[in-house]
Parts: C-alpha cells; sequence; structure tokens
C-alpha cells in the first residue's frame, strides 16, 4: 500500500516546479526507472542517462537538473520506499501538474518537418494498432512498455513506399528512436537485471491524449 504522506509531499514538491518543464521531466524519468528493486534501482546509474535525455530535449546542459533531482528524491526516499515515491510521482504528473511537461511534447511533435509528421502519423497508427480508441485513448505512458521495442523497428515503417510519398525521403531518413527521444515520447534509461546484466532501454514519456495529436481523426 502507498505511503499516504508521501502522495502530498509529491504533489507540493511537483507543485513548485510546476512551470518547470524540464525538472517535471526529469522526475518522471527518475519514476521510470526500469531497473527493479531486486536488482537495486541502479538510481545513480541513471543520473548521467536522465540528464543525456535532457540535453538531447532541450539542448543545454543539465547536470543542475539532475543534481538537485538526486538531492530531493533522497530526502523523499527517507519517508517512503522508492517504489512508493515513484507511483506517487507518476500519479502527481499525469495530473494536471503536469500539463506543462505534456504541452512541451505536443509542441515538439507538431513540429513542421518530415520527420515529426512521420512520427506523429506513426504514433496514431499505432495506437489504433492497438484498439486505443474513443476520448481516453492515449498514445503513451508508464504502462505503454512496448512502445520503445516498436520504435526501434519502425524504421522499417518509415522507409515503406507509402511513407515516402507522404512524409518525402529526408523521413524515411530520419533516426526514429532519437526523434522520439527529442519529442519526450520516449526516455534511454538504465537497465540492471537481477543477474547483473546491464544494457539501456526505452521507456515511455508522459501519458499524452491520442485527440491532442495533430494527425488523431477527431470525428
Amino acid at each position: 500500500m502507498q505511503n499516504a504522506g508521501v502522495r502530498d509531499r509529491v504533489q507540493k514538491l511537483l507543485e513548485q516546479h510546476g512551470q518547470n518543464e524540464r525538472m517535471l521531466d526529469a522526475y518522471w524519468q527518475w519514476a521510470t526507472n526500469p531497473t527493479p528493486p531486486a536488482a537495486g534501482y541502479a538510481l545513480e546509474e541513471n543520473g548521467g542517462f536522465i540528464a543525456t535525455n535532457l540535453l538531447i530535449r532541450y539542448g543545454e546542459p543539465a547536470i543542475t537538473v539532475v543534481t538537485q533531482l538526486s538531492d530531493e528524491c533522497r530526502e523523499l526516499r527517507k519517508e517512503a520506499s522508492v517504489y512508493d515515491v515513484q507511483q506517487a510521482v507518476l500519479e502527481v504528473l499525469n495530473s494536471p501538474v503536469g500539463q506543462v511537461l505534456r504541452d512541451g511534447i505536443l509542441e515538439r511533435l507538431h513540429t513542421d518537418t518530415p520527420a515529426r509528421k512521420f512520427l506523429a502519423a506513426w504514433l496514431v497508427a499505432r495506437a489504433r494498432w492497438c484498439f486505443r480508441q474513443g476520448p481516453n485513448a492515449w498514445i503513451a505512458g508508464e504502462l505503454d512498455w512496448s512502445l520503445g521495442t516498436d520504435l526501434e523497428t519502425a524504421a522499417n515503417d518509415a522507409r515503406s513506399p507509402v511513407a515516402c510519398n507522404l512524409f518525402g525521403a529526408a523521413a524515411a531518413e530520419a533516426d526514429v528512436v532519437r526523434e522520439a527521444m527529442a519529442v519526450g515520447i520516449v526516455n534511454r534509461l538504465f537497465y540492471r537485471s537481477q543477474g547483473g546484466r546491464m544494457e539501456p532501454k526505452l521507456r515511455p514519456g508522459p501519458r499524452i491524449p491520442l485527440s491532442a495529436i495533430a494527425y488523431a481523426d477527431r470525428t
């Protein structure tokens, strides 16, 4: 059962960062760390990965952001388990508190370039392949663990004749995973298994409503 007090503590803390997109982004990444408890969470190892994701996304160094994140999360962990803090962060950032973060993702996704247009259309098509529809349909979020694997194979979709005709050769040549990382749809984070195997994994960003995507069917 989640520590009741930590939810309120996280709510107040993230409200203080409510207009700081980079800090909210860093918190989301910290909370979606793929390393399991049995492997020790690897929180320190993920610091560098979080900083790199932020640099790709915002174009400026993020050491100060990651240092502050580490300090604040260390204090939160004095009150509750890592798991409870992570769940509280996800819950709060999926609420109106995380609107700045979601708006930033949508703004970058809708940048008028062939690669971004292809990515947006691909995300909409993928949601429909997953039978997501209706007013509550979404394209990414903490439950969408297969998104990273699907993105790694999306380059084949970008090279298809239909995609080339619709979005041009520039989209076919784009690094779709890097585009998704630059947008904030996914993050490359550090993973360590219980047996000690280490590798980067792609984990989804915040839950984005399908209806907010420019290529979604609004009928």
